[in-house]
């Protein structure tokens, strides 16, 4: 073995090492924060409170979810009949009020109503959606439904609340110009809201693997990131990057920052790194940084936060299994994208299949063909409600073109989706199965995505 060859073999391992001594000290770390974050959980639960009828006092501290018949608000509590909470007991409430309540984030409200707690409820396909656990990551121990607003003073400027009010300003602007159900999808794509999309809309896209559109992805993101990216492919890549990045980051701010859009954007732009630079083995450690930080920030994401674990895994598959999956398909044409589109939903699919199962049960069959046919149109469809959106927002008439190709492309992905859902044998339903078994399919999974990253790194 030559010298050059040594010093390769021992910067390996160096690396090696390094990761495995990295990934244990996190581990440790992980566990003892879990430990905290829980016990931190355990002080600020509402559940004494439970099946008894309350007066809260508290503060609006998350973006505010209108729906068709009710408003969700997020306050944490400061006092309940009067009693002020010490700073470590004060948990968060859902509350269910009516949809035509006035509030706003960092609202100071007093509300009265019986407090319950959530409980798991089993889904279409049978399986079990553990809503607690789900509450839990976002903090929120109770839920308040029917909830009266006796008092409301308004909270006082912050940033986040200004970046809700343009987010709710900007929806507005598009429900003017939209019709249904092509508003309600626009600002699914842009926003990551699907509570205006019908329930056979949605079942549609779940069933044509394509509900990653009508869902803020770091998946949608990246594609929207490498479309700039192509426009600036006259630019060095560094220029072409960084006018990624800069549209990732713009979409964070659109929705709020919230932490969804957050993680996000930072999956999108670890894809992108990986797409565009090269960089495949730099883009894996960033994966592994990325996520570790985040499991940190909030240890309970890891159990109890789906789409969380469907980022990872997502990201990872993209990766990992999409540069072979490219080589796999070098007899599909690369014109507007269809190979890159088809090698990154081959990659996605595949390394996500276990999980998905796991958690949705549903097994699709059209998801890469309706996947080719759809992507292609996503990008400029964003794009142009963007433009509709922020033109609507000095007058309607103003954002009239752009909507109007818009929505025609709109109704393209729906077509789409509906009618690789009314094929037959489109899909079929997977029996619930315990979480172990999900993560033994992973074992070799893992391991042949990481043996085609070897082979195509």
């Amino acid at each position: 073995m030559g010298r050059v060859s040594r010093k390769i073999l021992y910067k390996r391992l160096a690396i090696g090492c390094l990761s495995v001594a990295v990934f244990l000290c996190g581990a440790i770390v992980g566990m003892l924060r879990t430990d905290l974050f829980l016990a931190s959980a355990e002080r600020a639960s509402l559940a004494p409170y439970a099946a008894k009828n309350a007066e809260v006092e508290g503060v609006v501290v998350d973006d505010l979810d209108r729906r068709d018949t009710s408003l969700r608000a997020t306050v944490r509590v400061q006092k309940i009949n009067g009693i002020r909470l010490v700073a470590g007991e004060q948990g968060r409430l859902l509350a269910i009020l009516q949809r035509d309540t006035q509030l706003s984030f960092g609202d100071h409200v007093l509300l009265k109503g019986n407090i319950v707690l959530p409980e798991a409820f089993e889904t279409d396909t049978g399986h079990v959606f553990d809503y607690p656990a789900y509450l839990r990551v976002r903090h929120i121990s109770a839920i308040m439904r029917y909830a009266e607003v006796e008092h409301l003073s308004p909270g006082g400027f912050s940033v986040r609340g200004s970046l809700f009010f343009i987010k709710h300003k900007f929806e507005q602007a598009l429900e003017k110009i939209f019709v249904e159900p092509q508003g309600a999808l626009m600002e699914g794509i842009l926003l990551g809201e699907r509570r205006g999309i019908p329930s056979e809309l949605t079942q549609a896209f779940v069933v044509s693997g394509l509900i990653h559109v009508v869902v803020l992805s770091g998946y949608n993101i990246s594609i929207v990131a490498d479309w700039v990216m192509k426009a600036f492919s006259f630019l060095p890549k560094v220029v072409g990057f960084t006018g990624g990045a800069v549209v990732i980051i713009l979409f964070a701010l659109a929705t709020g920052g919230s932490a969804t859009a957050v993680r996000a954007c930072i999956m999108a732009i670890i894809a992108i790194l990986a797409r565009t630079l090269g960089r495949t083995a730099l883009a894996l450690r960033s994966l592994g940084i990325a996520v570790v930080a985040m499991v940190l920030w909030n240890p309970l994401s890891l159990l109890g936060d789906p789409s969380f674990i469907l980022s990872v895994l997502a990201t990872f598959g993209l990766i990992t299994i999409s540069p072979a999956a490219e080589k796999w398909l070098a007899w599909m044409p690369e014109k507007f994208g269809l190979r890159s589109i088809a090698a990154s939903t081959l990659g996605v699919q595949i390394y996500v299949l276990p999980a998905l199962l796991y958690f949705t049960g549903v097994l699709s069959f059209v998801s890469l063909p309706a996947n080719i046919l759809a992507l292609p149109v996503i990008p400029l469809a964003m794009l142009m409600g963007f433009l509709s959106g922020v033109l609507a927002l000095v007058h309607p008439i103003l954002g009239f073109v752009p909507a109007l190709l818009a929505d025609l492309l709109l109704r393209w992905v729906m077509l789409v989706a509906e009618v690789a859902t009314a094929l037959p044998f489109s899909s079929t339903i997977v029996a619930a199965f315990p979480a172990w078994v999900a993560v033994l399919c992973y074992v070799p999974l893992t391991v042949l995505a990481l043996f085609l990253f070897k082979k195509t790194s």
